[in-house]
C-alpha cells in the first residue's frame, strides 16, 4: 500500500467519478469528513482552515501526480475567507460553493481572490434561486441535484444556463433513462450510480462473445487447471493474448523481468496470480462497457484484497475475485443472478457477492460504504479500521488507473 502521511487518518475520504457524455471520466469529487463526527460541519474556522489545507494539500499531490484528472472539493467558508491556497495547480482543482453559502462582501472578495490565482468554481446544488444568481458569473460549472430538481421541470431554465457559456453537471443520476434525459436537455457532465447499475432486462440471451468469456471464467475457478490447458484456452483468444502480456511488462504486475510467451507468463507468476489477471482482462476484452466502469470494479477488488491483507487473511486474492465479480451485472449489462448463475463460484464467494455475508461479505461490505459515501456505516467502524479503508481505497484507486493504463 501506498504510505501516506499520518496527518491523512484524520479525514475520512472518498470518491466518486465525474464523467463525460461519452462515459469516460472527466474527473472525481472527493469527498471528506471529519474522524469524529464524520460530518463535513466544522465549527472552529481556524481549526478548520489548517486541517482541511494541510490533509487536502497532502493527500491531493499524491494523487494529482497520478491520475491527472480535475477534482472536485467542497470548501468550507473559513478556508474560503483565509489568505491560505493550495500549492498544487488550480487546473487540477475545482472549487464546489453550495448554493446556501451567505453571500457578504467578504465571500466576493475572497472569490476574486482566488480566481486571480488561477482556481476556478462549481456551483453545487443549485435549485435556480435568484437569489444565488450573482454566483453564476464567478463559476464555471453549475451542478443540479436531479433527484432533488427534476430537469424535465427546469429545461428553459436550464436552457437559459447553457446560453452562458456554462458547463452543466447533472449529480445523483441513477439510472440510464436519467443519464439519456440529461443529455438531450444539454448536461455536459454526469455524477452518480448509474454507471455501476445495468439495465434490467429479464431473459436476455447472452451473446456468442459473452459467453466465451464466461466459459474461460468458469475454467479459471478450476484449481486443479493444468498450465498447459490454461495456456490454450488463453491462446484462443489473441486480444486476451496481446493484453496479458503487455499488462504482465507493465509495473503494475511487479515482474522483474520481461516474459515473452504466455506460458513463460504462467510458469513465472504461477496460477493465482495469472488467474486473477486473465479474469480481469477476459471481462474488459468481452464487454462494450466504458473504461470509467472498469476503474471503479477495479478499485472495489483492489480495496477489498488490501483490507484482508491488512489483516493477514489467506483470502486475498478471492477478496479481490468477490471486489470484481460484484459488478459483473453491470460489466454484462444483464442481472446478477442471471451472470452468476453460468460462473462457477464457490459458496462463499457467491455468498459475499449477493448477501455481503462471511469475511469476504465484510470487505466488500466496508469498500462499497466508501465508494456510496455511506456515512452512517463508515461512522460505525472503529478509528484504526477507517484509517485502513481510507488508505486501502486511495490505494485502490491510484493502482486502478495503473492498470487501466497498463491494459490501453
Amino acid at each position: 500500500m501506498i504510505e501516506f502521511p499520518t496527518v491523512l487518518d484524520d479525514l475520512m475520504m472518498a470518491q466518486q467519478p465525474i464523467l463525460k457524455k461519452t462515459k469516460e471520466i472527466f474527473g472525481y469529487e472527493l469527498l471528506f469528513r471529519g474522524k469524529d463526527s464524520l460530518s463535513a460541519n466544522i465549527s472552529d474556522g481556524e481549526a478548520a482552515t489548517s486541517q482541511v489545507l494541510v490533509n487536502l494539500c497532502i493527500g491531493i499531490t499524491k494523487l494529482e501526480s497520478q491520475l491527472r484528472k480535475p477534482f472536485f472539493i467542497n470548501m468550507t467558508t473559513e478556508l474560503m475567507l483565509s489568505d491560505a491556497f493550495f500549492p498544487i495547480d488550480p487546473d487540477t482543482v475545482y472549487i464546489e460553493i453550495l448554493e446556501s453559502q451567505k453571500l457578504t462582501p467578504e465571500f466576493f472578495t475572497a472569490l476574486k481572490n482566488w480566481r486571480a490565482a488561477g482556481y476556478r468554481f462549481a456551483l453545487d446544488d443549485y435549485q435556480f434561486d435568484t437569489n444565488y444568481q450573482a454566483l453564476l458569473p464567478w463559476v464555471s460549472i453549475v451542478k443540479i441535484d436531479v433527484l432533488l430538481t427534476p430537469p424535465a421541470q427546469f429545461a428553459t431554465q436550464i436552457a437559459e444556463l447553457k446560453s452562458r457559456g456554462l458547463i452543466l453537471l447533472a449529480e445523483k443520476v441513477e439510472d440510464a433513462a436519467m443519464f439519456e434525459l440529461c443529455k438531450q436537455l444539454g448536461f455536459d457532465l454526469f455524477q452518480g450510480y448509474f454507471l455501476q447499475r445495468p439495465e434490467l432486462i429479464k431473459g436476455k440471451r447472452i451473446d456468442s462473445a459473452t459467453h466465451g468469456a464466461i466459459e474461460l471464467v468458469n475454467a479459471l475457478q478450476n484449481k486443479d487447471i493444468s498450465i498447459e490447458a490454461l495456456t490454450d484456452l488463453v491462446a484462443k483468444n489473441p486480444k486476451l493474448s496481446y493484453q496479458l502480456l503487455r499488462i504482465l511488462n507493465s509495473p503494475v504486475c511487479g515482474v522483474s523481468k520481461t516474459v515473452t510467451s504466455i506460458k513463460e507468463a504462467i510458469i513465472f507468476l504461477g496460477l493465482v496470480q495469472l488467474k486473477k489477471w486473465a479474469l480481469l482482462i477476459t471481462i474488459t476484452s468481452s464487454t462494450k462497457q466504458p473504461q470509467s466502469l472498469l476503474k471503479v470494479l477495479l478499485t472495489r477488488g483492489r480495496c477489498c484484497q488490501l483490507l484482508a491483507e491488512s489483516k493477514k487473511s489467506p483470502l486475498a486474492d478471492s477478496a479481490f475475485m468477490v471486489g470484481m465479480m460484484s459488478g459483473i451485472d453491470a460489466v454484462f449489462n444483464l442481472e446478477k443472478s442471471v451472470v452468476l448463475e453460468q460462473i462457477a463460484l464457490d459458496k462463499s464467494l457467491l455468498a459475499a457477492i449477493l448477501k455481503q455475508s462471511g469475511e469476504l461479505g465484510s470487505y466488500l461490505k466496508q469498500t462499497l460504504s466508501c465508494e456510496e459515501q455511506d456515512w452512517n456505516k463508515i461512522q460505525s467502524m472503529t478509528p484504526g479500521e477507517r484509517t485502513t479503508l481510507n488508505r486501502a481505497f486511495l490505494d485502490a484507486m491510484l493502482w486502478a488507473d495503473d492498470v487501466v493504463r497498463s491494459i490501453n
